[in-house]
This record gives structure tokens, sequence and C-alpha cells, in this order.
């Protein structure tokens, strides 16, 4: 049994990177000795309720002083946080047989593992991939980076883990290593394969309610659909993150008899309201894998989304399900509603999602790369670039 330091910076999030990091909790709880390393409180009781995991209350560490500080910050200010979060694991380090971080990079001494869902410090390749940003957000970067002492060498010489052959492709771009993929956990329990005739001619969104999401994209997709004469409508569905964008998401609902801001529900809620719905509608572009996108094939809906990132992987690369800018969605979901199936014959089969992205694949996953790194049976990749 060894002593693992688990780091993420705020559970209460509730999105895909804190399903990994409650995930890697439970397949580790019974042959390791855990510490959770984090800036915020976590409820375990409500996560676990959240996101259907099982983990046992474990001995929690905080920097001290860190909220005085963050209740100043009314942006998220993510870099920020990880850079705060890497200051107090490399406190801590030696406290530790290993460390696993869940939440982008870290840079302390190893053993460490790291699940990389998408490089915090590296917005100078990556923009390359996901759209130019401006000379503040890379200043930010910067001064973010040296605020929380970063070492690329030190990210190199880790056990780096991500969540899709795509984002692989951006953090060797980064780093100049390519990371392991292992698949998110996405959680299959409960859906069931109901008869499309049984299924309301309608979308569902998952995921958090935060602006980077795109939600506001998706019910104009959904405006646009209805004036082609197809009488569908959406359900939102997901917690809130940013207040005054769910306040826009509201006043857009409220002016849309046809769209429905669910929120947050219960995890039977959430898998009915998929399950009883034809088609799925993912909005965030380069989405560094799409776990919700996941549930939605796992719930047997036919999921359209955008055409990039790792969530390409999830509905097959169909051409039919992919899209690169609202025109082009509301053409394809046209021409998906307008066959005498209704768009049934896309769907993909939903047990091949347990298959290849199910939890139980996960957490073996997980745990063989702890044994691996414990015994020195793997430590990490050589640089063979760099670029940070």
């Amino acid at each position: 049994m060894a002593r693992i330091g688990v780091a993420h910076a705020d559970l209460m999030a509730k999105g895909g990177g804190e399903g990994v990091c409650m995930n890697v909790l439970e397949a580790l709880q019974d042959e390791h000795d855990l510490v959770l390393l984090t800036l915020f409180d976590p409820d375990i009781a409500e996560l676990n309720r959240y996101f259907e995991t099982d983990v046992r209350d474990l001995p929690v560490r905080r920097p001290p002083l860190v909220d005085a500080l963050l209740d100043r910050v009314d942006d998220p200010l993510y870099n920020l946080r990880n850079a705060l979060l890497n200051r107090f694991v490399e406190r801590e380090r030696d406290g530790f047989d290993l460390v696993f971080g869940t939440d982008n990079e870290l840079s302390v001494s190893g053993p460490t593992i790291q699940y990389i869902h998408t490089p915090r410090f590296a917005r100078l390749v990556v923009s390359k991939r996901v759209g130019e940003d401006s000379f503040v957000d890379h200043l930010y970067d910067r001064l973010s980076y040296r605020f929380g002492r970063y070492d690329a060498d030190e990210v190199r010489s880790s056990v780096l883990l991500t969540n899709a052959e795509w984002m692989a492709g951006v953090v060797q771009d980064a780093y100049g290593v390519r990371p392991t993929v292992v698949h998110p956990p996405v959680d299959t329990r409960g859906f069931e394969d109901r008869p499309w005739g049984e299924r309301e001619p309608g979308f569902v969104t998952l995921g958090r309610l935060a602006r980077y999401k795109n939600v506001e994209a998706n019910v104009e997709i959904v405006d646009r659909v209805r004036e082609r004469g197809h009488d569908v409508h959406l359900h939102v569905v997901g917690p809130s993150y940013d207040e005054a964008y769910r306040a826009e998401l509201e006043s857009l609902a409220a002016d849309r008899e046809y769209v429905s801001l669910d929120g947050e529900l219960p995890r039977r809620e959430l898998v009915e309201t998929v399950c009883s719905h034809r088609y799925g509608l993912h909005g965030k572009r380069h989405e560094h894998f799409g776990m919700a996108v996941g549930e939605l094939v796992a719930g047997g809906t036919v999921p359209f989304v955008p055409d990039n990132g790792g969530q390409r992987e999830i509905v097959g690369r169909r051409d039919e399900l992919v899209y690169d800018t609202v025109p082009e969605a509301v053409e394809k979901i046209d021409a998906a509603l307008s066959r005498p199936d209704g768009g049934e014959g896309l769907r993909a089969d939903p047990e091949s999602v347990e298959r290849r992205f199910g939890r139980g694949r996960f957490h073996a996953e997980i745990r063989e790369v702890v044994a691996r790194t414990l015994d020195g049976r793997d430590e990490g990749l050589a640089a063979t670039d760099q670029r940070v």
C-alpha cells in the first residue's frame, strides 16, 4: 500500500475533470492510502450523489489563506488556481510515495502521474489548433506559469495521461512528448436502449452551464431547425458554473416555450431525460473528450457535435453528425430529421460506449498505471522536443 496524494483544484466544479478525479479516488482507495490535495473544501457525499461514485471520506489538505485570495476573484481564472495548486503540491510532495494530478499540469518531482485534460500553460502552441488568443491571454499565462514555479522538464518527466488521441497531439505539440490515452470514465449505468418510437422528437444538451459550452448556439440551432418545419424542442441539463451566463440562458428560455433550462438534475432524472429523447446537441468546440457526448450515445440518442476535439472519436467520425458552424449544423440536422426513419439509422450501438469508455475499464487502467509507476516500470516519456 502506497501513500498517494491526489491533486485537484476544485471538485465542486462538477465537470468532466472532476468526474475523472472522483473515479481515480474510487479506483485506488482499496489498495492505497489516499489524501486529497485541493484548494476548496469538497462535499464528498454530494459528489458521490452527482457522479454516482462510492468514494469514502478521506483526508483533505488545503493551503492556508487561499480563500481570501480566491474570494476576490470573480472570474474563475483557472490558470491562477492551477498555479496555486502546483505550489501547494510542491510543498507537500515529500509526504507521499506518489502524486497523481487530475487537473492538468503539475510540476513536481517524481514519481508523478498526471492526467492532462488540456494543457494550461501551452497557449502559444495550443492556439494553433483552437484559435488565436490576445496578448493579455498570453501575458496572463506567462505570469501564472512563473507564479506557479512550473518547470517544463518536470512535466515531461512525469507519467502523462490524457483523454483522447486529439488531445494527445495537443500535449505533444506543447511538451514534445505524447501521453498515453486513457479515455475518461463515462457512466453508462441506468441508460437503456429505449425504442425510437417511444422517444420524444427533441434534443438534450448535457454539461455545466458555462459560456465556453456555447449553449446559446444550441438554442439558435434549434430555432433554425424549427424554422425548417421540424417540431423539436431542447432540454438544457447541467449545473450552474457562471451565474451571469445562466441568467442569459434563462432569458432565452423564457422567450421560447420549446426550450427548457432544467439545470442540475438528480442522476435518475438526467438518465430519464436522455433516454426519452431522440437527439443530442453539443456546442463546445475543441472539446477535450466529451463525457456528456458519451452519455448521449449511451442513452441511445443521435448526438450532433462540433467537428473537432475528442468528441469526434466518440461519434465515430461520422460526417452526418459533425458540424463546423451553426448553419452547417442546421443543414445536417435538417437532413437527418428529414430521413424516412427520422435519423434512427444514425444511432451508434449504446453498448459500445461501455466497452470503449466505461468505468470498469477506466478503473482497471488507472490501477495498472499506478502499479507500474510505483514499481518503476513506467518512468514517463523522454522529451523529443521543447516548446514551453
